[in-house]
């Protein structure tokens, strides 16, 4: 499996998947059949499957049943960058898929991006998310244990996949909680008592119905960068978790750097982030924010071209996405120029930025493990 998906980020990236059907057929497919689907049965993976044939005809890209007439997963397919800006809309479509013959599982990809919902739980359908990944950017063993976790046809066979799901979500729910009170927990140490920031995170969430050990708290704080649920290893099974992605330690060292000559960018993950008072976590994120305030502002289309590479179209051309609640499209850049460019944005508008983030573990990282920090304020 880890050699296929090595193939298939490869190709992501080479922008080898033009269109919605290369998806399916050349991505999607491939990774099913990797996970003992029979990809040559209809009856077990069905192409255009009709949801309620008495009804609408509506289709889903593809169904997989374990079992005859009993659907299993829903796969609802887009082409490569496709879901930018559009994932509500499409979350209401694959909503109604499962209104009147419920899938076990939903997922909605455009190959990059995969989300997995349990559609038999109860609530918002949004709330439903328990597990997502970026095959491109996250780490093939991230992915590949999500995969085999619950899309391996045997682990769905089992309800291996259903349980785990239920846990994720019981995760997902006191981890959401802990991460709408990371910030304001950050806030309050600079204020009396000055708790430390366990204990101001601890004591937050307690005000949320959810119980927080010191220990969760700390350990929260240390992996929330993730932005998912712990992982779960079976005992006797090496653990692969991420060795790079681990965050520095809250009393190391934080380099505050020079905004206008920041050292090498490449390598590093973002911890905490805010352009203009809105909060990102990742270097994508905050250019997209930057160019949606400029915009906001009133910073003509001319000035923003001059800034980046910014289109009033699709420009068709698999580096750009859509900034999403605008209709401006931005091709993909590195950290060091996503960090420039926001910065002449926040200049422009005359708005604060601040990013915190580290270097990962690597060699080739400027300062690997350690921790830094760039900030602007108008007021300097």
């Amino acid at each position: 499996m880890k050699e296929t998906l090595a193939d298939i980020k490869s190709k992501l990236q080479s922008g080898d998947y033009g269109n919605e059907e290369h998806v399916r057929l050349s991505l999607v497919a491939r990774v099913l059949q990797k996970l003992d689907w029979n990809i040559w049965d209809p009856t077990e993976v069905n192409a255009e499957f009709i949801v309620v044939p008495n009804e609408d005809k509506t289709r889903v890209d593809l169904a997989l049943f374990n079992r005859p007439t009993l659907p299993s997963v829903f796969i609802e397919i887009k082409a490569v960058g496709q879901m930018q800006g559009r994932l509500q809309d499409v979350e209401r479509q694959v909503r109604d898929y499962n209104r009147n013959n419920t899938a076990l599982f939903s997922v909605i990809t455009d190959g990059r991006e995969w989300r997995f919902y349990y559609s038999q739980t109860a609530g918002e359908f949004s709330q439903k998310c328990f597990e997502s990944f970026n095959l491109e950017d996250d780490n093939i063993e991230d992915v590949e244990r999500s995969l085999m976790t619950f899309l391996k046809k045997s682990e769905i066979a089992n309800d291996n996949a259903r349980r785990e799901a239920e846990t994720y979500l019981q995760l997902n729910q006191k981890q959401r909680a802990m991460e709408d009170c990371l910030p304001e927990a950050r806030r309050l140490l600079h204020e009396p008592p000055f708790p430390s920031l366990p204990e101001a995170l601890a004591n937050l969430v307690r005000e949320k119905s959810f119980t927080v050990t010191h220990e969760e708290a700390v350990e929260f704080i240390r992996t929330a960068v993730d932005r998912r649920p712990p992982t779960l290893v079976t005992p006797g099974e090496p653990d692969i978790t991420r060795r790079d992605d681990t965050p520095p330690r809250r009393d190391s060292a934080v380099r505050a750097l020079n905004p206008d000559n920041p050292e090498n960018l490449f390598h590093t993950k973002i911890t905490e982030a805010h352009f203009a008072g809105t909060s990102v976590s990742n270097w994508r994120e905050l250019i997209d924010c930057a160019m949606k305030a400029a915009l906001k502002n009133g910073i003509p289309f001319a000035t923003l071209s001059g800034v980046a590479n910014v289109k009033e179209s699709n420009p068709r051309d698999q580096s750009f996405h859509q900034i999403e609640g605008t209709h401006l499209w931005l091709q993909g850049m590195d950290s060091n120029q996503a960090w420039k460019r926001s910065l002449a944005l926040a200049r422009k508008i005359r708005v604060d930025l601040k990013v915190v983030f580290f270097w990962r573990d690597k060699p080739e990282a400027a300062h690997p493990g350690a921790e830094g920090s760039l900030e602007w304020s108008p007021a300097r």
